[in-house]
């Protein structure tokens, strides 16, 4: 039966969390304030999300919703597997949307490294399901001459 479940996350970055699901084409809804959701019979079962995406961008019944927690200071994602599953696969918000948000989270944490260790360069790798961003500094040195008498 169709119905929309509440999934805790470690996704904490709403900037970060808006730009990889923008990454994954997924088109997000941004709010200041919690919307309703839309699920499968049009509904929203008492559902709302300040990040919201529509369930028409991946072709299903209901909407994806990331709801703010204060609480615990991270996002919790609401949405209906019987929709989602079946079009984003089953492991979209665990492997996906994670490595989408992490990389976009070390951008973050390398622009702001920028400041200290000089310029940055960013080098991506991928082997199998491991994917690695390398982080090079160019660092900052001064290098002093003195003349000889």
């Amino acid at each position: 039966m169709s119905h929309f479940s509440t999934v805790k996350t470690k996704l904490s970055n709403h900037e970060c969390l808006v730009q990889a699901l923008t990454d994954l084409k997924l088109s997000p809804q941004v709010h200041e304030t919690a919307q309703s959701l839309k699920g499968y019979y049009g509904g929203s079962q008492g559902q709302s999300a300040e990040i919201i995406v529509s369930g028409r961008t991946i072709k299903a019944r209901a909407d994806i919703g990331f709801k703010w927690n204060q609480s615990s200071g991270v996002y919790e994602v609401i949405h209906d597997s019987y929709e989602t599953v079946p079009k984003l696969g089953q492991d979209f918000f665990s492997n996906k949307l994670m490595l989408a948000y992490g990389k976009r989270l070390v951008r973050v944490k390398a622009a702001e490294l920028q400041e200290r260790f000089g310029e940055c360069a960013i080098a991506e790798e991928t082997h199998g399901s491991v994917q690695t961003l390398r982080l090079t500094f160019a660092g900052h040195q001064e290098v002093k001459q003195f003349a000889r008498r």
